[in-house]
């Protein structure tokens, strides 16, 4: 199966290549790293330790699941679709690989996001402070914009990264609750009535 680039795709692709221009183009340069492979591990490894560190193991398997298994399921749906990538002409970075959907924009939309609910539950700080839990969605957009002014990805292959991206991190953040439940019901003493 391969997935053609739609209509918006294409005038989207126009419309960056008329406005690109220095220092923009150096600038973007520098953001999509921040969604990088190795920098999305990174955070994860942090966010990992800091729950460990934390005594919260579920919270640490969250992350570990979290980033593992979106990776794989993100990997799994590029082979399935088998998308192209935008003209090699038209990118202003060398890469490989499929385009569909965003990598990028897919595991920057999951480990941030889980990275946000994790230091949430860790941390009251945090939880004075809310506000900053913006920059979690706040940085998976702008990760998710720079592989289109890039020429990396097609506009459709961002906004179907953070898509599913959100559905991971929702499936998740389900699981885990559930099996939080779980362990709990497994592990509290049960309840005895007294007889009067």
């Amino acid at each position: 199966m391969s997935l053609s680039p739609f209509g918006f795709d294409h005038s989207t692709l126009d419309w960056v290549l008329s406005v690109r221009a220095e220092p923009w183009n150096s600038l973007w340069q520098m953001v999509t790293v921040f969604g990088d492979t190795l920098t999305l591990t990174l955070v994860a490894i942090g966010v990992f330790v800091l729950a460990w560190v934390g005594e919260r193991i579920d919270l640490a398997a969250l992350i570990a699941f979290g980033g593992v298994s979106g990776y794989l399921v993100m990997v799994l749906l590029k082979s399935v679709f088998g998308r192209a990538r935008p003209p090699v002409a038209d990118r202003l970075i060398d890469i490989g690989s499929l385009s569909f959907p965003s990598g990028h924009a897919m595991m920057s939309t999951v480990i941030f996001g889980l990275t946000a609910v994790i230091v949430y539950r860790l941390y009251v700080w945090v939880r004075l402070h809310p506000g900053v839990l913006l920059l979690a969605p706040g940085a998976a957009l702008i990760i998710g914009a720079s592989r289109v002014y890039l020429g990396a990805h097609w506009a459709s292959d961002v906004l179907a990264g953070w898509a599913l991206g959100l559905v991971w991190l929702a499936l998740c953040l389900l699981a885990h609750k559930q099996i939080v439940r779980w362990v709990q019901l497994r592990t509290e003493p049960p309840v005895r009535v007294s007889r009067n």
